[in-house]
C-alpha cells in the first residue's frame, strides 16, 4: 500500500509535466498560425489568447499635386494655318463698287443695257465686261478684232476720255485663256474677251469654226469648244468655272446678263444669248453670289415692249454705239439717225429692259 500511494504523486507530477509542457506547445502553435488556432482550442485561457485585431489595409498614396506653371503662348502649338486660297491671274484692283457683266457679242451690252452702263461708269463704279464669244460670225480673226477696237472706242465714249489700253492675256486658274483690256494707268475699267465661236441665229456655229457653239456644248453635242485664237478648249463645266472665277475675281458689287434660255423672256432671241445668261446664273450660284444683285437683259424680244429710254439719253446711249458701229462692218451707221433706223437694232436702242431672278419665271 505505501508503495501504490508513492507511486500515485509520481505519476499525478507526470501528468501535471505533461500539461503543462501541451500548454506551452499549444501557446507557441497559436503564436505561429494567428487566430486560426483559436477555433481549435477554445478552451485556452484568455490570457494566452493573440491579439484579433483586424490588420489596417496598407495606406494608398494620394497622387502629388503638379505645381502650376505658367505656360508660355509661344509653348502652345498651333494648328497649322491652311495655305491661302490662290488668286486669279484676272483680279483687278477698285477701290469702290463695281458693275460687271458677261454678254455674248461685242455690242450687247451696248444694245441692251445701256444707258445702265454709261451711269455706272459716269458713277465713278469700276466696270468690268465679260464677252464669251470673238462675235466673228463665221467671218475670221479679222473681223473679230475690228469689233474688239470698236469696244475700246465706245468705252472712251462712256469714260469720257481718250486713251490708249494695255492688253493683258492670262491663263485663268479654270485653264481658260482670258485676254484683258484696260486703259493705260487706270483699273477702274476692263473689257474681256474668251473668243469662243459665234454660233449664228442657228445655233450650228460656221464652217471656218468647225460648226461649233455654246449651245451645242450646253446640249452636250459636243465635248469641248475651241476659241478662234488657238486657246486651249473648254468643257461646258470649264466654261462656267471661268464665268464663276472671274466673279469672284473682281467681286461685282452688281452683275448684268442675258437672259437664260429657260425663262419664256428668253423666246426668240439669239441662241448664244440664251446660252450666256444660262452659264452666267450656273456661275453666281455656284460661288454663292447675292441672288438680289444679278439683272438679266431682254435681248430681241424687247423689240416688241413698250420703248422706255428717249431724249438725251438715247442721243448717249445711239452715241455710244455708233461709235462702235464704225468698226463693224456689218451695221455700220453714218450718224444717229441712221443707227435708229436700222431693223432691229433702232428698235432695241430705244428699249432697255432688266428682270430680277425671280421675274425669269424658271424657279
Amino acid at each position: 500500500m505505501g508503495s501504490h500511494l508513492r507511486a500515485r504523486p509520481a505519476r499525478h507530477n507526470r501528468r501535471r509535466r505533461q500539461a503543462v509542457i501541451t500548454t506551452v506547445i499549444a501557446v507557441l502553435v497559436v503564436a505561429a498560425s494567428g487566430t486560426a488556432a483559436v477555433a481549435f482550442m477554445p478552451g485556452l485561457p484568455k490570457s494566452l489568447l493573440p491579439a484579433t485585431s483586424t490588420p489596417s489595409p496598407a495606406p494608398v498614396a494620394e497622387p502629388a499635386e503638379e505645381p502650376d506653371v505658367p505656360v508660355e503662348e509661344s509653348a502652345i502649338p498651333e494648328e497649322p494655318a491652311l495655305p491661302p486660297a490662290p488668286v486669279s491671274p484676272a483680279a483687278l484692283a477698285c477701290t469702290t463698287t463695281s458693275l460687271m457683266s458677261v454678254w455674248a457679242h461685242q455690242d450687247d451690252d451696248l444694245i441692251f443695257a445701256n444707258p445702265d452702263i454709261s451711269a455706272a461708269i459716269a458713277g465713278g463704279e469700276c466696270v468690268r465686261t465679260l464677252y464669251l464669244t470673238a462675235g466673228d460670225a463665221g467671218k475670221g480673226a479679222g473681223y473679230s478684232t475690228s469689233r474688239e477696237l470698236g469696244i475700246l472706242r465706245s468705252y472712251n465714249v462712256m469714260r469720257g476720255a481718250e486713251s490708249f489700253w494695255d492688253e493683258h492675256t492670262v491663263t485663268l486658274l479654270s485653264g481658260a485663256e482670258l485676254t484683258m483690256f484696260t486703259p493705260q494707268g487706270s483699273t477702274d475699267t476692263a473689257v474681256a474677251f474668251l473668243r469662243l465661236p459665234d454660233g449664228g441665229l442657228s445655233a450650228g456655229g460656221f464652217p471656218a469654226t468647225g460648226h461649233t457653239s455654246m449651245p451645242m456644248l450646253l446640249n452636250g453635242s459636243i465635248a469641248t469648244i475651241a476659241p478662234i485664237d488657238g486657246g486651249p478648249p473648254v468643257s461646258a463645266e470649264g466654261l462656267g468655272h471661268t464665268i464663276s472665277e472671274l466673279i469672284s475675281a473682281w467681286g461685282p458689287s452688281r452683275l448684268f446678263t442675258h437672259t437664260p434660255g429657260a425663262s419664256t423672256l428668253s423666246h426668240g432671241d439669239h441662241p448664244d444669248h440664251a446660252a450666256t445668261g444660262t452659264l452666267t446664273r450656273q456661275a453666281w450660284q455656284a460661288v454663292g453670289y447675292p441672288v438680289d444683285a444679278v439683272r438679266y437683259f431682254i435681248g430681241y424680244p424687247s423689240e416688241h415692249m413698250p420703248v422706255n429710254v428717249s431724249g438725251d439719253v438715247l442721243t448717249h446711249k445711239v452715241d455710244v454705239y455708233r461709235t462702235y458701229a464704225k468698226e463693224d462692218v456689218v451695221i455700220a451707221c453714218a450718224d444717229n439717225a441712221a443707227c435708229l433706223s436700222r431693223r432691229g437694232f433702232g428698235a432695241w436702242l430705244q428699249r432697255s429692259y432688266a428682270k430680277t431672278d425671280a421675274e425669269l419665271g424658271i424657279g
